[in-house]
């Protein structure tokens, strides 16, 4: 038994270390690569595609990179796909001087979908390119992307893969953390390979494909890892992808929040097919038909990503010292062990000296852990099972400000513009105190979320004042997990920061505002402002509108309002679930408006009810919007509130906890440990250095 469990640890222990070795050799080797000298002009005739789904906030910036190429501008043109697209990225593009094709196919979404509808239509015709380049409608191309690209296709390279990085918002740790993963992932790694002679894989961003590889190998990935899934068909088929580092791109990273951690899960899911799919028969061809040229490819894509692997190998070692500690195998099984721990940290501090990361990069790493432990949730939620096939997009962070209209272009001073309207500039350099710009002047921030500290007598005297003077106004009840969503998602940040009023509905951010010097009154809980603001409209004759819920809690509610109100008018309506995306916007928007609604209650959960609020609010017919969350099922008798013991002492989040345990454990851990680890630390250093500006 000694021997055998010696022997599995052994064994286990040599993967470890072997994969760890083989990254500290790409990052060594990465130091030694150089991009290729600049090559004659080439002449090639290019389409590049840019795939877009709904991508109306970024897909002027990136057709405006694409328009000021050093390329010859005749021997280019640019298409937007327009894929299932609900808002206006085919007007933007348009008006922008690209072309645009449009694609309608609710039932067969997905980016590789729409690369293969794209290239199949304009394959063939008279005007037919010599090559297809791809480039996401969130990304700004560097000036020589075409040119570095097009050189290698006439030097003899069917696949050509540009230098993809990430283009941050800020300097926080969190934004270069995961601005440093991708450096690492595709600069160093990608370099390495080269300068060992090696082909890089498609990342997806920034690369070419001949007339000649398209025609003998199509298009075929359509998972959610289409770009991995796709290299390794070329590899299998003889193409081998080529690095090109002196051309780039740039794209924002995933921003984070539910829709974030859920695209990050299906690319996940999406690797784990490629590699239960692909790696097999990439073995087989090695073994049976002698094709060592694709060893490296197996061996690439059978390391584990790297927060995976840093855990097995400290999870290693911890459980081979104790079995060393209690004599059940010999000292040495350690030694495999302790190479895979050391080999990741070394990997990445080789990696970023290789890569010439900037020093920000390098601070990041302090939050490695919390990454680690995110990147684990993530990979213990696979196991109950993801299916690959399944296409969701990633929330694009947005690079406009609080006065930017869709497109990144001036909302034209209306009051009820898209995302961004509604806020005055910022102060030229003025930021909060996670270093974000302050938005609208006079309006304290917290976490970086202008919150206004007022009562629940004056916020209903300012939604009233709304509705008496017919002008648009979102609310927004701002608790602790908005503040989370807020500093991770740049979308959940630019509604809050466009709302017109953003009441502080949580404890933690009462108590944060106190933290910080502001004088707050106290909470202005939604299950308790609503029924202020149903007492109001039914003096004034308003008509209210109840929108969501679910299992009947907006009907139920209503006519329990109704017997206590009989004034009241209010019209419900409860739409299916569906993804924001896939809502019927228009029926909605018209029941609103049949009903001559005057405030609209959206009960469809934070950020869900938030952005659907900021995204129609240009049509939204009543004069004021507020999400809601679960008030309906409180005012129905659904759900119960604390004690009003609990209630006064800012604790009704430990009683929701008691109640829904297993909904809400997940969601309150990670708040709570966003709270302790970030926003009270720099609450105070805030506070320390406006006391040293008086």
């Amino acid at each position: 038994m000694s021997v055998a469990l010696a022997t599995l640890l052994l064994v286990a222990g040599a993967g470890a270390a072997s994969a760890g070795a083989y990254l500290v050799l790409l990052a060594v080797a990465a130091s030694l690569h150089r991009p290729a000298k600049r090559l004659t002009m080439p002449s090639s005739r290019l389409v590049v595609l840019v795939p877009a789904h709904n991508e109306a906030d970024l897909v002027a910036r990136s057709i405006e990179s694409l328009d000021h190429q050093s390329y010859p501008r005749d021997r280019y043109r640019i298409v937007v796909i327009a894929d299932n697209c609900i808002d206006d990225t085919a007007k933007i593009a348009a008006s922008r001087g690209a072309e645009v094709l449009v694609r309608v196919a609710p039932d067969n979404r997905g980016k590789g979908q729409a690369l293969r509808w794209a290239m199949d239509l304009l394959a063939g015709g008279p005007d037919e390119p010599d090559a297809f380049v791809v480039v996401d409608a969130d990304s700004v191309a560097d000036p020589g992307l075409l040119t570095a690209l097009a050189a290698r296709a006439e030097a003899g390279t069917d696949v050509v893969q540009a230098e993809y990085l990430a283009l941050t918002e800020d300097e926080s740790p969190a934004s270069m953390l995961r601005a440093a993963a991708l450096l690492l992932f595709h600069r160093v790694r990608f370099s390495g390979r080269a300068a060992l002679g090696m082909p890089c894989n498609l990342v997806g961003n920034g690369m070419l494909f001949s007339r000649r590889v398209l025609e003998e190998h199509p298009w075929g990935a359509f998972s959610s890892a289409e770009d991995l899934e796709y290299s390794i068909d070329l590899r299998l088929a003889g193409f081998g992808p080529v690095y090109a580092a002196e051309g780039s791109v740039r794209g924002p990273m995933p921003s984070g929040g539910r829709a974030a951690r859920t695209q990050r899960m299906r690319w996940e899911g999406g690797r784990f097919h490629v590699v239960r799919t692909r790696l097999p028969k990439l073995v087989e061809e090695i073994l049976r038909q002698r094709r060592w040229g694709l060893l490296d490819a197996a061996v690439d894509l059978a390391v584990p990503p790297l927060g995976i692997l840093m855990a097995g190998a400290l999870a290693g070692t911890a459980a081979s010292a104790s079995l060393v500690a209690g004599g059940l195998v010999p000292a040495w099984v350690l030694v495999p062990w302790l190479v895979g721990s050391l080999s990741v940290p070394a990997f990445v501090l080789v990696g970023l000296w290789s890569g010439k990361a900037p020093p920000a990069m390098y601070r990041s790493l302090a939050l490695a852990p919390w990454f680690l432990a995110s990147a684990l949730a993530i990979r213990l939620r696979l196991v109950r099972g993801l299916r690959a096939t399944t296409w969701e997009r990633t929330e694009r962070p947005s690079d406009r400000g609080p006065d930017r209209g869709p497109g990144g272009g001036s909302d034209g001073g209306s009051d009820r513009g898209g995302l961004g309207s509604g806020s005055a500039p910022a102060r030229p350099g003025a930021v909060d105190l996670l270093g974000w710009p302050s938005g609208r002047e006079g309006r304290p921030h917290v976490g970086g979320v202008p919150v206004d500290l007022i009562g629940a007598g004056e916020a209903l005297e300012r939604t009233m004042s709304a509705v008496a003077e017919r002008r648009f106004m979102q609310v927004c009840t701002v608790n602790l997990d908005f503040l989370v969503n807020a500093r991770r998602d740049p979308r959940v940040r630019t509604i809050l920061r466009s709302s017109e009023l953003n009441v502080a509905d949580g404890a933690p951010v009462v108590w944060l505002a106190r933290l910080l010097g502001y004088p707050a009154p106290g909470r202005v809980a939604g299950s308790d402002f609503v029924p202020l603001l149903m007492e109001s409209a039914a003096r004034n004759r308003a008509r209210v509108f109840f929108l969501g819920g679910e299992n009947g809690a907006g009907a139920a509610a209503a006519r329990r309002l109704r017997e206590r109100l009989p004034g009241l008018s209010v019209t419900v309506h409860e739409p299916p679930r569906r993804a924001l995306e896939d809502m019927d916007h228009d029926d909605i928007l018209c029941r609103i408006e049949e009903a001559q609604a005057d405030i609209l209650l959206v009960a469809f959960g934070h950020p869900k009810q938030d952005r659907w609020i900021a995204l129609n609010r240009d049509r939204i017919p009543a004069s004021v919007a507020i999400g809601v969350g679960c008030t309906f099922d409180l005012i129905a008798g659904h759900r119960t509130r604390a004690p009003s013991w609990m209630r006064e002492r800012g604790l009704e989040w430990f009683y929701r906890f008691l109640r829904e345990p297993r909904r809400l454990g997940g969601r309150y851990a990670l708040d709570a440990w966003w709270l302790l680890t970030t926003l009270v630390p720099l609450s105070l250093h805030e506070r320390a250095f406006a006391g040293r500006r008086d």
